[in-house]
């Protein structure tokens, strides 16, 4: 008789103890978790909310247009400088290298 309340206390100490604190700590685990990934997408919209500043700027809007879209100011010029040409590949001559460089633009 004994035994059996010892066995029933046991399990009611396991039903009304240790598995709501397991619980408890995974739900704290869980929480803190969500708070780390709160916390880095807060950061990230605050950064995203500079650049969004940042590039409502004229000075930014200016830098832009002149790097990415070629405009200029009223008055100004703007010229393109070509790339360096290319150097010769240095196949050596004669079958099957015949017009390799030129077909790859370098000859």
């Amino acid at each position: 008789m004994a035994g059996l309340v010892v066995g029933v206390l046991f399990v009611g100490v396991l039903l009304f103890g240790v598995f709501p604190t397991r619980q408890w700590f995974d739900q704290r685990r869980e929480t803190a978790d969500a708070e780390a990934e709160l916390a880095a997408v807060r950061a990230e919209r605050a950064e995203v909310a500079k650049e969004q500043e940042r590039l409502q700027t004229p000075e930014e809007i200016e830098r832009i247009a002149r790097e990415d879209f070629g405009m200029v100011e009223p008055g100004e010029e703007a010229y393109n400088i070509l790339p360096a040409p290319v150097d010769p590949i240095g196949l050596p001559e004669g079958w099957p290298f015949t017009g390799v460089e030129r077909a790859f633009g370098a000859g």
